[in-house]
């Protein structure tokens, strides 16, 4: 990781490359690897990315997408 990385950011949706929050206001879960969503509606798919902050706020884009069918 880069010695100047702050934390993450997710992202998520229920649409691909769609998500219901806007760049820059994703979820900030600091500096971890492992993060749970809550919240989220059954029968329904979601698609998540995360972008990575530095310590002067500069954003990534977002990473490669992934999505999980809620049971």
């Amino acid at each position: 990781a880069a010695a100047n990385l702050s934390g993450y950011r997710v992202y998520y949706g229920t649409a691909p490359g769609t998500y219901l929050q806007p760049f820059g206001q994703g979820i900030a879960v600091g500096n971890v690897t492992t993060y749970t969503v809550t919240g989220l509606s059954s029968g329904t798919r979601y698609y998540f990315a995360v972008t990575s902050v530095d310590t002067s706020n500069n954003e990534s884009t977002y990473s490669s997408e992934v999505f999980k069918d809620m049971p």
